[in-house]
């Protein structure tokens, strides 16, 4: 404990409190990961189980996002409401019921509408978590705090597919599926031990709690000077939707929306959608193989290089590692396209003892989008969206950026093969290589860079029309 007051008053954050944060983070992502991951493997064990057509697998696996939609929209309001801690306690009560639930569901229908709870818990913690961490971290270390929560989406999935992989007799989709309760669990258990952020206190009135919360964070000295701050960027009152509408707040809402949709429209949900097709035409013929290389191309890749997302955000910035990934995806996407255009009907290659010269191009396309996309728009997204809004409107902005996220991922994953049908393999991630560009553009437009700068000064950058200046302040805490 006397260790841990001294790093505070030198302006290093207690250690317990800064593992603490991040625990909350990850867990925030893993509940999402783990089930994505796992109910990629289970499906084709849930259609046995229940004899039931594509329809029913489809919603089985998509009413997560639906429901995580909706929890979304819900968790701004509820973090607003309650906290930020009330709104992740909501997050992991919903989980833990719908895991439960589908893990001994009857039918298929009991197990759709415990994957629609389950989808709730999501979507509140996937908003609820990231702001707590915007809000608690440092700014020093704000960014790699918040893109935490996108490298635990992926390592759960890799441990997703690895449980898959290891767990293959029937009925096994059951323990699989349960076992996501304990992550639920752990995070009721984390938000007990530790306080809510000292926006959140202030929003309340709580003046006592949220200088306790702050010093946590701050040095002591300059905990008086924050507050002032923070409580000047809440302006005292709450806003309702004619502010959040209002002109002077326009652009970042309209920034957090257009990087929710480029997160998801660039062609990551195709990658993943598709994974079976491409590592077959890339000469992998067995499901089993498929599901191996699934499991080390894209979930190990992916959670490789959002590492290096973490470890450089707060380094070099989020501009830089945006505009390098978007340059990098599109690059990868056009080898794809044109490697499913060398591929033609998919016929070529067919029983052969190994891939064609087109199926290797492939699969190193798909590898290096992946890499791409994890060091740069995936984390870098969560991170941007959760610290661009100000005080007074960001739990309600939050949840629209995040609710146009689950949105878009499902708009995707429900008509990806219409588009297929209609535009083909090659002209499906040739479109995704064009929306890539389009994000390109975005970001060089109108994002500025944000690194090193307090909430607070981010807030006044928008009032101001002018980048923020971090003052000496900010670059020591």
């Amino acid at each position: 404990m006397t260790a841990d007051k001294s790093a505070a008053g030198r302006g290093r954050p207690p250690r317990r409190y800064l593992v603490a944060v991040v625990s909350i983070v990850v867990l925030s992502g893993a509940l999402f990961g783990y089930d994505q991951g796992v109910i990629s493997g289970a499906l084709r064990e849930i259609r046995r189980t229940f004899d039931v057509d594509t329809f029913a697998v489809e919603a089985a696996a998509s009413w997560v996002t639906l429901g995580a939609l909706v929890g979304a929209l819900a968790g701004g309001h509820l973090a607003d409401r309650i906290g930020r801690r009330g709104a992740l306690w909501v997050a992991a009560g919903t989980f833990v019921a719908g895991a439960i639930v589908q893990s001994v569901a009857p039918t298929i229908g009991v197990l759709v509408g415990a994957r629609l709870i389950l989808g709730l818990g999501i979507g509140v913690a996937s908003v609820a978590g990231p702001m707590f961490a915007a809000e608690a971290a440092p700014e020093r270390i704000r960014g790699a705090l918040v893109a935490v929560y996108q490298l635990s989406i992926t390592f759960a999935i890799f441990i997703g597919y690895l449980a898959d992989e290891t767990f293959t007799r029937a009925g096994s989709w059951r323990y699989l599926l349960g076992t996501a309760a304990l992550l639920g669990v752990a995070l009721t258990l984390i938000t007990v031990v530790i306080p809510d952020s000292a926006v959140w206190y202030l929003k309340r009135g709580d003046r006592h709690r949220a200088e306790q919360s702050l010093s946590r964070t701050v040095p002591q000295a300059k905990v008086q000077t924050r507050l002032q701050d923070i409580q000047k960027s809440l302006h005292g009152r709450k806003a309702g939707w004619r502010e959040i509408l209002s002109p002077r707040w326009r652009r970042p809402l309209a920034l957090g929306v257009g990087l929710a949709l480029f997160q998801q429209t660039t062609g990551i949900n195709g990658i993943i959608y598709y994974a079976d097709s491409i590592f077959s035409a890339a000469g992998f013929r067995t499901p089993e193989a498929q599901l191996s290389a699934t499991t080390w191309a894209i979930g190990a890749v992916d959670t490789v290089f959002t590492l290096v997302a973490v470890a450089f955000l707060d380094r070099v910035g989020r501009r830089p590692l945006l505009l390098v990934g978007l340059l990098g995806m599109t690059a990868a996407l056009v080898v794809v396209s044109l490697s499913f255009l060398k591929l033609g009907s998919g016929t070529q290659g067919e029983g052969r003892a190994g891939p064609s010269d087109a199926g290797i191009f492939l699969l190193v396309g798909v590898v290096l989008f992946v890499a791409f996309y994890a060091m740069s728009i995936g984390p870098t997204a969560w991170t941007v969206i959760n610290e661009i809004f100000p005080g007074p409107i960001r739990g309600r902005c939050v949840a629209i950026a995040t609710a146009t996220h689950w949105g878009t991922e499902y708009l995707i994953t429900q008509f990806f093969l219409s588009l297929l049908g209609t535009l083909g393999r090659a002209g499906v991630f040739a479109l995704f290589a064009g929306l890539c560009v389009l994000g390109f553009l975005f970001i060089w437009r109108y994002l500025p860079e944000t690194k090193g700068k307090t909430l607070e000064q981010i807030q006044d950058m928008w009032q101001n029309d002018r980048p923020a200046r971090p003052h000496r302040s900010a670059r020591r805490v």
